[in-house]
């Protein structure tokens, strides 16, 4: 068997060890092999939440945590690193900024972890505190405690490395018992280096078990991987435990396809972002529409306005060329004087009000429209009125000979 398969056998221990979601997702979900319609679906309620623009950022972070967790159970790290990154990203505009810090770098641990990167996990590990660990739940804490005692492993702290996997093994048992196979996976390793075989035939067993007992094909599969690798190492390809383990390692590993899940996955993210292209598309195309329509009614009614402006204007001009005529004839005819000195226009002859009779005597002193007003605290359209009505009382227009 190549060492690539290898690699990836053995990244499937990890497959759906998922950390506690800072927000409360995918929490007490056993963990299974998804159709590949699951997943699409699931990837499409994330996509709907997160282009959603009254999805608050809490709803935002737990969508993109969700697609971190799936791409990363399909081994696509740098599809799940990205949306870990996203949801960090929204996570800090809540107000649970410090939990959400702490499991970012749980998870980002647990996937350098998975890509056997221990350089960055050693430089995670110094940067996560007992006030981040506050925040881990029991399956998080486990994880984290399995990745220290592989750590201690690496070291040949066996001791140390003991200490952790005991407390993950109590904490899982009493939390998530489905989840137990992965401490036996490490005491393997531990009693391996110690060369303690009974014990790692123990681990291999009881992690066996339970994972029968829960189903969980992902956990078989790394325990068989384990015993072929335990065996191989010792050159004993006779041996029933190894042949069994190569023959169980050959059936369970075509139920995982993680990389052609993958593939579809990213399809349908590339589909959902295609037509969400095309909507803004069409929206800006509506938009676009609108926006003319609505300079083109603009337009109308502004030339409306100009015109009926223009026509109220002209006759505006017409009225005061009215009323200027007017008060010239009213001028010049009450101030005319007969051939004995006296005015041809007697007042006293016509109906006129005493206000009629003040403006026109305002209007012999030449005074303007606006001084009569003030004068006599009227308005000016009110003196237009009485110059009117005076103007058609004394016949003006008929007196031009006068």
């Amino acid at each position: 068997m190549s060492r690539k398969i290898l690699h990836v056998l053995f990244l499937l221990t990890f497959i759906l060890c998922r950390g506690n979601a800072p927000i409360d997702v995918i929490q007490d979900e056993k963990p299974t092999v998804v159709d590949n319609t699951a997943f699409e679906n699931s990837i499409k309620r994330q996509e709907r939440i997160i282009h959603n623009p009254d999805s608050k950022p809490y709803a935002i972070c737990r969508a993109y945590y969700e697609k971190y967790l799936i791409y990363k159970d399909l081994f696509n790290y740098d599809q799940a690193i990205e949306n870990l990154d996203l949801a960090l990203e929204a996570g800090l505009k809540t107000d649970r900024k410090e939990e959400i810090v702490a499991q970012y770098k749980l998870e980002k641990l647990l996937v350098y972890f998975d890509l056997l990167e221990y350089e960055k996990v050693s430089e995670l590990i110094s940067q996560i505190s007992d006030d981040d660990v506050k925040y881990f739940r029991p399956r998080s804490l486990s994880f984290y405690w399995l990745v220290l005692a592989r750590m201690e492993i690496r070291k040949g702290n066996t001791n140390e490395a003991d200490v952790y996997l005991n407390e993950a093994l109590a904490t899982l048992i009493e939390n998530e018992p489905h989840q137990v196979p992965l401490v036996y996976r490490k005491k393997i390793e531990l009693y391996k280096s110690l060369g303690q075989h009974d014990k790692v035939i123990e681990s291999f067993e009881t992690g066996l078990a339970y994972a029968k007992k829960h189903q969980i094909s992902a956990y078989e599969l790394g325990l068989y991987d384990d015993m072929i690798n335990y065996y191989s190492e010792m050159g004993d390809y006779k041996n029933p435990k190894y042949i069994e383990a190569v023959q169980q390692v050959k059936k369970l590993a075509t139920a995982h396809d993680g990389t052609n899940r993958s593939s579809k996955l990213l399809r349908v993210e590339k589909e959902l972002l295609q037509k969400r292209k095309q909507l803004e598309v069409e929206k800006e195309k509506r938009n676009r529409n609108l926006l003319i329509a609505l300079i083109v009614a603009l337009s109308i009614v502004l030339l409306l306005l100009c015109y009926f402006y223009k026509c109220a204007k002209d006759k505006r001009i017409l009225a005061e060329l009215e009323t200027n005529n007017m008060r010239d004839e009213l001028e010049r005819v009450t101030k005319e004087l007969n051939e004995s000195g006296q005015t041809k226009l007697d007042l006293n002859d016509y109906n006129l009000t005493e206000r009629q009779l003040q403006i026109i005597d305002l209007v012999k002193q030449g005074k303007s429209n606006k001084e009569i007003g003030e004068d006599l605290f009227i308005s000016v359209n009110t003196v237009k009125y009485h110059l009117k009505i005076i103007y058609e009382v004394l016949n003006i227009s008929n007196r031009s000979e006068l």
